[in-house]
């Protein structure tokens, strides 16, 4: 546990003694215009200040928001109408959070070395011993969880009746956190203490892109997502999100995000506050995006005006 807990004490340092939040731009790719008629695509960014949005994020069939807080012991649920509430509380240290077809929500807790599975209402169903797990989505066309371990640096497979499967282990897996899956179902991990990207396929790592480390501290990459082609990945330290093209190695450009901030408004002018968690809706027109240092949920999204 050393290494964990040295990272987590270096990025609560680093986060308290300077803050930023970097904001994230989404655009449409497929617009529909009328005869003569030039739309204009708007992109902005709002605050939610209820609960507490530290960690990962997780989206169900309903469209309601789950979202840990890592410095805490609480999930928070927010509904479509941005209702927020307790959804599970009592934990060690929330961290990743993955949901399957039944609605039913999985949580690492990663210092409590434990999965547990909730149903939709909240009521604990189980929990799984693992060591220092840190996120879990689940696999398409299945209802197996696909989860990484933090200190193991592994991959593995969390089957319906609770068997584990390790898929890989070792370098260069360093650290990791996020995970992201394509609309092919191709995987893809991102290792937090190196922010380096990596696709896996079965049982070989592919490189794909490691962000870049300008910020004074806290250089670290939080989660992954993937839309419109693309994945998108944070960069707490620098209070960005970065844009990864899949089809071309190691290119990424700043999406989004500049100075230390907390400003919202036009995607051009907001900013974030080391931004961690990060997931798209199933549209892809939608960027939900937690804020570690304020514990604020950002949500960021494009509309086209004729």
């Amino acid at each position: 546990m050393k290494r964990t807990v040295n990272y987590f004490l270096t990025l609560k340092k680093a986060m308290y003694s300077s803050m930023v939040i970097p904001v994230f731009l989404f655009s449409l790719l497929f617009i529909s215009c009328r005869p003569g008629e030039v739309p204009n695509i708007t992109t902005t960014v709002e605050t939610v200040t209820d609960g507490a949005f530290y960690d990962g994020l997780a989206i169900d069939r309903k469209g309601n928001l789950y979202g840990s807080d890592f410095v805490g012991n609480t999930v928070y649920k927010m509904t479509p109408s941005r209702e927020v509430t307790v959804f599970a509380n009592g934990l060690v240290s929330p961290n990743g959070i993955g949901i399957n077809k039944d609605d039913e929500v999985y949580v690492c807790d990663n210092f409590g070395n434990a999965i547990y599975k909730y149903s939709e209402e909240g009521t604990q169903l189980d929990s799984i011993p693992a060591i220092s797990p840190a996120g879990i989505k689940r696999i398409p066309g299945t209802n197996d969880m696909l989860f990484v371990e933090y200190n193991t640096n592994t991959i593995n497979i969390l089957s319906e009746d609770n068997t584990i499967t390790k898929l890989y282990e070792g370098a260069p897996i360093n650290g990791p956190a996020g995970i992201a899956f394509d609309r092919r179902g191709n995987t893809y991990i991102g290792n937090f203490n190196d922010r380096k990207i990596y696709k896996y396929k079965d049982g070989n790592l592919t490189f794909i892109a490691e962000l870049p480390a300008g910020g004074p501290n806290a250089n670290f990459l939080g989660f992954l997502t993937y839309a419109k082609g693309f994945l998108f990945a944070t960069q707490l330290g620098e209070h960005k999100i970065y844009k990864v093209n899949l089809n071309k190695e190691n290119e990424v450009e700043v999406f989004a995000g500049s100075t230390l901030g907390n400003d919202d408004g036009d995607i051009s002018e907001a900013t974030f506050n080391f931004p961690n968690g990060i997931l798209a809706s199933s549209n892809g027109k939608v960027l939900y995006v937690s804020d570690a240092g304020t514990s604020n949920l950002r949500i960021i999204e494009s509309s086209i005006e004729y």
